[in-house]
């Protein structure tokens, strides 16, 4: 098996507030369908690079390690993110040198 890191990005536009327990019951369920406990939700943080040290501003709301068989597994089950139903999007990047 091969191991994956699903990145999970927000959409343009925020949860609408009566859409929230919706959402919420959806991530519960992934994480379930993923087999883990809770993923990893992150909100905020920091930018540092050689300029130096910023609020980070972007898009990145958690992510999620995983093992699939290929690629293409990894990728069909992400096409079921509950994020994408909001618009976001999940980068799925394989671990360096775990592929068969």
């Amino acid at each position: 098996m091969a191991s994956f890191i699903f990145i999970y990005r927000a959409g343009p536009d925020p949860v609408p507030a009566d859409r929230v327990a919706e959402n919420r019951e959806a991530w519960r369920a992934w994480n379930i369908a993923l087999q883990e406990d809770y993923g990893i939700r992150v909100a905020g943080g920091k930018l540092v690079t050689s300029s130096g040290v910023s609020e980070y501003s972007g898009d990145v709301r958690g992510a999620s390690m995983v093992e699939f068989e290929s690629m293409d597994a990894a990728v069909e089950v992400a096409t079921r993110s509950p994020n994408l139903a909001f618009g976001g999007s999940v980068e799925v990047l394989e671990e360096f040198g775990t592929s068969r």
